[in-house]
């Protein structure tokens, strides 16, 4: 199973048709994960492209066209919901139930306010062994998702790892340093994540980057890929 998660900054605006273009490198995956998904006049074109590429099966967060939400695009057939249990950052999260696997598809507020998203997920993922969070997470670990000590609650994506749901890009790569979205001072930070149940780590056959997206400004953020073995 191949997931791809992407934040196309605010809905996408003029850069429609450069989101298009990278949708198109990207429609090997199974599922896609789009962040800052807005239902704005854009969203009808990206939505139909998707489908287009294959993805008929979709979830969205939000219907206010300037709210920023979580797009689940995919291949074959899911369940998508949203949980109460968030309350006013329900719209942060899409639970995609597919067989044998559920995804949690993020895109973390700012600030404190993250750690109510991790409190929920931390409880999430206590159940099930085959997991799965993506998305925007707005957080990395001190020294080594960027160069300082700068994000709030590093704390719990520190639990989340160190518990039930591990980082796959460091499960593969160790001490490797990328970064996936940059500040206007040039300060590079590594935001976007995937994290899996601990069962499913012998199943990761890839996790990786692509900056192109980000550096030819389609988008503020890079793509990332997880590839996960099929069982059986």
């Amino acid at each position: 199973m191949k997931i791809t998660t992407w934040n196309i900054r605010h809905g996408g605006g003029s850069r429609t048709e450069a989101i298009k273009a990278v949708l198109d490198e990207v429609q090997s995956s199974d599922v896609l994960v789009i962040t800052e998904f807005r239902p704005n006049k854009n969203a009808d074109v990206i939505c139909a492209h998707l489908e287009a590429l294959g993805f008929s099966y979709q979830f969205r967060t939000v219907e206010e066209p300037k709210k920023n939400g979580v797009l689940v695009a995919s291949k074959t057939p899911f369940e998508g919901s949203m949980d109460e249990a968030l309350g006013d950052h329900s719209h942060r999260v899409a639970v995609a139930q597919f067989p044998g696997l559920k995804l949690f598809g993020c895109y973390f507020p700012q600030q404190k306010e993250k750690q109510k998203v991790f409190d929920y997920l931390i409880e999430a993922c206590k159940e099930g062994d085959s997991n799965v969070i993506t998305g925007d997470i707005n957080t990395g670990l001190h020294y080594a998702d960027e160069k300082g000590a700068s994000f709030y609650c590093a704390d719990a994506l520190k639990a989340l790892n160190d518990g039930d749901m591990p980082d796959a890009y460091r499960h593969l790569h160790g001490d490797k340093r990328e970064f996936t979205w940059f500040s206007n001072a040039g300060n590079g930070f590594r935001i976007d994540h995937f994290m899996v149940s601990r069962l499913l780590l012998p199943r990761i056959e890839a996790c990786h980057y692509n900056h192109a997206p980000r550096e030819s400004k389609a988008s503020d953020h890079s793509v990332m890929t997880l590839e996960l073995l099929k069982t059986g």
